[in-house]
C-alpha cells in the first residue's frame, strides 16, 4: 500500500494535516499484528488485527478494535472487517464481547467496554457499502445488544458495571467513591446504546430486515426521552452522570456531557448550555474531567488530560449544533499537539500544555486524528 495514494484524495489540506494523515495512517497500517514463524498459540489466524500499540499492546481491545475499524474502512475494506470478525469469533455464547483478546489466544472476559461495534460498523458502511458483511454482522450484534438490555439495564437507562474499566475510562474522576459505577447511569453508555439502536435501525434497513426497523426506533427514542428526562439538570444546565443509588448527579462533568450533542437527542436551549460549558470549563483542550473539577489532573492518565475520541464525540456534538467556532478551535488546539509531538502519535495529551503521554504509536489517537481533519475540513 503506498500512503501517496490516499494522500491524494486530502491534496487540498493543509501541509500540517497531510502529514497528520500520513503519519496516522502509517501508525494503523504498522500496528497490524504479524503472526510469529512457528507460533501454534497465535490466535488471531488469518485475520489482520490492529493493536493500540505495538509496543505496550499484545492483542485486540474491544473498542479501539471498532475504532480501527471505522478509520480503515476509508482504506481498506478487508482489513476494517477483521477489527470486527475476530471479536464476533470470540463472543461468549451469552453474547457477551471480551475486553481483550491476546495473541496467546487468552481473553478477559470479566467486563466488557463500551457497545460502539455497532456504530463503527455504520459508518464503515456508509464510507464503503457492503450489503453482505451486514447480513453477516446483524445477528452477532443483535445477540450482543440482547445481552446489553439483560446485563446493563433496569427498565429504564443502562449503566456499566462491573468496574472503571468497563467504561473504558479505567481511572477517571467520575465513579471515584461514593459514586460507584455500578450504581451510576454514565451518559456515555447510555448515548452509546442509542446510537446502537440507531444503527441496528439502518443495518436493518440496509438489508431489508424490514419487520425489525420500527423496534430498534421505538427503543431509540424511549431511550433519548429516559436520558433527556433522568441525566439532564434543569437546576444547572448541565448532563451528567446520575448516581441511581444515591439519587443525585455525580456532578463531575465530563467530554460525556456533550455525547447527547453527538446523539443529535439535545434540545436547542440543552445544547446552548452545553456550549457555554464548554468554553467555561473545556476550552481549549477538552480534558477528560472539567478544568475546574478539584481533582482534575491534566497528565494523570483519565483523570484530566485530553483523550482523542472523547474529544471527538464532544467536538462532533458541537459541530452538530452549528458551534463551529468553538469546534474548530478546540480541534486546532488538538492536532497541533499532535503535529507537535513529532516523534510518536501518544495515547493522549497533557490538556494544558499538549506533552504527548502514554502509549507511542496508539491507535484510535491515529483515527481521531483523520476523523478530526475530515471533520475540520467539511
Amino acid at each position: 500500500m503506498e500512503i501517496k495514494d490516499h494522500i491524494y484524495n486530502f491534496e487540498n489540506f493543509s501541509e500540517r494535516d497531510k502529514t497528520l494523515i500520513t503519519r496516522a495512517i502509517k501508525t494503523l497500517y504498522g500496528n497490524i499484528i504479524k503472526k510469529p514463524e512457528n507460533d501454534d498459540k497465535f490466535t488471531f489466524s488469518d485475520y489482520q488485527c490492529i493493536v493500540p500499540s505495538p509496543r505496550t499492546y499484545q492483542g485486540v481491545w474491544n473498542w479501539d478494535s471498532a475504532f480501527h475499524l471505522l478509520a480503515i474502512s476509508r482504506f481498506d475494506k478487508k482489513i476494517s472487517q477483521d477489527q470486527s470478525r475476530v471479536f464476533f469469533d470470540n463472543m461468549l455464547p451469552n453474547g457477551q464481547l471480551p475486553d481483550v483478546i491476546y495473541t496467546t489466544g487468552k481473553k478477559v472476559v470479566r467486563f466488557t467496554k463500551p457497545p460502539v461495534f455497532a456504530w463503527a460498523i455504520m459508518c464503515a458502511d456508509q464510507i464503503s457499502p457492503d450489503t453482505d458483511f451486514l447480513k453477516y454482522a446483524y445477528p452477532y450484534l443483535k445477540k450482543n445488544l440482547a445481552w446489553w438490555e439483560k446485563y446493563r439495564f433496569d427498565g429504564t437507562l443502562f449503566f456499566y458495571k462491573k468496574s472503571k474499566m468497563e467504561s473504558g475510562w479505567d481511572n477517571t474522576v467520575r465513579f471515584d467513591f461514593p459514586h460507584l459505577i455500578s450504581g451510576c447511569y454514565a451518559i456515555d453508555c447510555n448515548c452509546f446504546m442509542f446510537d446502537f439502536y440507531r444503527s441496528m435501525e439502518y443495518i436493518a434497513k440496509r438489508i431489508g430486515k424490514y419487520n425489525e426497523i420500527n423496534i430498534f426506533k421505538s427503543k431509540k427514542d424511549k431511550l433519548s426521552a429516559n436520558i433527556n428526562k433522568i441525566l439532564y439538570s434543569e437546576k444547572n444546565g448541565w448532563y451528567c452522570d446520575y448516581n441511581f443509588k444515591l439519587k443525585k448527579f455525580t456532578e463531575n462533568l465530563s467530554p460525556a456531557s456533550f455525547m447527547p450533542l453527538f446523539c443529535n437527542i439535545a434540545d436547542k436551549k440543552q445544547a446552548e448550555n452545553a456550549h457555554k460549558l464548554i468554553k467555561k470549563s473545556f476550552y481549549p483542550g477538552m480534558p477528560t474531567i472539567s478544568y475546574d473539577n478539584k481533582k482534575y489532573a491534566s497528565s494523570n492518565y483519565w483523570r484530566g488530560p485530553c483523550w482523542l475520541n472523547t474529544a471527538y464525540f464532544a467536538v462532533k456534538g458541537l459541530k452538530n449544533y452549528g458551534y463551529n467556532d468553538t469546534a474548530k478551535d478546540i480541534t486546532e488546539t488538538i492536532l497541533q499537539w499532535c503535529y507537535d509531538n513529532t516523534d510518536s502519535i501518544y495515547e493522549y495529551y497533557d490538556s494544558r500544555n499538549g506533552k504527548g503521554l502514554g502509549a507511542q504509536d496508539f491507535g484510535w489517537s491515529c483515527v481521531f486524528i483523520i476523523e478530526l481533519i475530515l471533520m475540520n475540513n467539511i
